[in-house]
This record gives C-alpha cells, structure tokens and sequence, in this order.
C-alpha cells in the first residue's frame, strides 16, 4: 500500500500537548472541549498525537515501555513524559511504518456537521454508522482505533450504530455520555436537560459516574438538579420523530419551545421564566411553528405577540393578587 504523502509524524510538542488533553478527557468542560477541538482542526500532526496518546495509555505493551523510559537514569520524567518519549522512541527508532502506523490507522480527520433552522440532514461515517440531525443541531465526529466518540454540540441527533465490540460508540452531551456498540438511539440537548430515547438495542448512560441502562422503547431525561426521569415510548416515535413530529405528554413548556425554536427565526419567549414549568400535552408539527404555537397559547390560555425578532408567549389574565 502506497503511504499517503501528505501523512506526516507528530512532532514531541504534539505529542505533549495531546498527552495532557488525553489526561484531562474526563473532566472536560463543553468550552474546553470546543478548544481541544479547534486544536485538532489546527494542524495535520495533531490528530494523529491524539490517537497515538490515547492509544499508548491503553495499551500494556506501551505502558509497560513507558515505565522503562520513565526508570531510566537519565530521564527522570513523570508517567505522562515517558508515554511522550516512548511514543517518540517509537516513532524515530523503532522503524516508525511497522510500529506506528498500526496505532495512527485507525486515527481520522475530526469531522463536524450541523444543521439549520428548519433542516435535517443525513451523514454516514466511515464504519457505515448514520447519524441523522434534526434541525438546528450539531455534531463533532472523532474516530480513532480503539474508540468512536461523537459530542452533540447542539439541538437533537439519532445514530444508528454499526456494531463494533472492540470500538465502543460514546456520545457526549452536555455532562452525560451515553455508550452503545450497536443499535439506534437519539440523545437531545433541550434546555436544562438531556434526552435519550431508545429505538432498538441498549445503551449505558453515565452521569457524574452514575450509570444507567436504556433498553429499547424506554427514554429517559437528565435534568440539572433533578432527579432523572424515565418512561416508555409511543409504538411509532421513531416515524413520528422522523416525520418532525413532537408528542408531548406533560412535557414542561421549556422544552417544547427549546424543540420549536429549531424551526423558526423568530423565536419563541417567556417573559417569566417560572412560566417555562407549565405542563404541555398535545401533538404539534415542529415544522409548522406558527400552527404549533398558536395550539400551544390556546392549550395554556395564552396569548402569542411579536416583541421584534421573538414572539413572548404570556397569560391572558393576569394571576390575582
């Protein structure tokens, strides 16, 4: 197989950098994880430190290889450097096309995707896997050798999983991540809180090292501050989800505007935040927001003006004093 010429080896200051993002993977905030995405996007070496790294820490061949870089006399380094210098020692010494090339083949440009206001869009990655975004959602796709870890940046996204035991699929959203190895499943990012729905299969959602499991036709919503809750699905939420459908059932407003607003540029509002709580049950067409909205103010005996670009939903009679 003929190398690609624009493949190049990281260099030691890449492949430190990588190590201490490595390190830190855990614990990182949203906005850290924006950064460490953009340094990936950076430079062409920069992925490749990171799969190597991430790689190096997982495998015992390689530990053991950096415990003896880090014994040395000479190099007295912390374990964090001597993965660094093993992983260079194999790289300049080692014959780098046999040794590192295994750890960097699996390792793939960052790829991201998003949707506007109003649009889907369908995208299949390398290992046949689709993820389907709904409207005004996000996605940042990383794929390495012995991982498949996506980050909903944004909005709502269903991913139908091509089974890979010995590569788990992690989708991070906001503090939760949620592992799968083959089946279809959508995570949401709705206001406060994040939704996963279970079509087929299983998934483990870990929060704050609480892990629970997702079975097919349950979902279940982590909510800042709340107790998680769970329930069963409706026998066509998939169709109903794919046809820009929401089935509310008690679902507080907040979040059936957060849904709306993926589907108009004038946004929908609460002047009082407390009004946000108030239950919502009904059938609404995301895709026609002013025809939702309109059932939605007469659901609660509400009324809808435009205040600019936002239309605040607000009571028709004032609470009594």
């Amino acid at each position: 197989m003929r190398a690609n010429d624009n493949w190049r080896l990281p260099s030691e200051d890449e492949l430190e950098i990588a190590a201490d993002w490595v390190d830190r993977l855990p614990e990182l905030t949203p906005d850290e994880r924006k950064t460490l995405e953009a340094w990936l996007a950076g430079a062409p070496g920069r992925a490749a430190a990171f799969g190597l790294m991430r790689d190096t820490q997982r495998d015992t061949a390689l530990l053991e290889a950096a415990e003896r870089v880090r014994a040395a006399p000479v190099a007295k380094r912390s374990m964090r450097l001597g993965l660094i210098a093993a992983g260079v020692a194999l790289v300049a010494g080692l014959s780098a096309v046999v040794l590192v090339r295994p750890y960097l083949a699996g390792v793939e440009a960052p790829q991201d995707f998003a949707t506007p206001l109003g649009q889907r869009a369908e995208h299949q990655l390398s290992d046949k896997s689709v993820v389907t975004l709904a409207a005004d959602s996000g996605v940042s796709v990383r794929y390495s050798r012995g991982a498949r870890d996506i980050a909903l940046t944004k909005g709502d996204a269903v991913f139908d999983v091509t089974k890979d035991a010995k590569r788990p699929f992690r989708v991070q959203a906001g503090d939760a991540q949620v592992t799968a190895v083959g089946t279809t499943f959508e995570v949401e990012l709705v206001s406060d809180a994040v939704q996963v729905r279970v079509f087929d299969g299983v998934v483990r959602v870990n929060r704050d090292g609480a892990e629970r499991r997702v079975g097919k036709g349950e979902w279940l919503m982590l909510a800042s501050n709340r107790a998680p809750v769970a329930g069963r699905l409706e026998a066509d939420s998939y169709q109903a989800w794919r046809s820009d459908w929401l089935d509310a059932d008690g679902l507080p407003l907040k979040y059936v505007i957060a849904r709306l607003n993926r589907y108009t540029t004038q946004s929908v509002a609460l002047h009082d935040s407390a009004l946000g709580e108030l239950k919502v049950t009904g059938r609404f067409k995301l895709d026609r927001p002013t025809e939702s909205l309109t059932m939605i103010a007469a659901l609660l005996d509400m009324k809808a003006h435009p205040e600019g670009r936002r239309v605040y939903l607000t009571p028709r009679r004032e609470p009594a004093t």
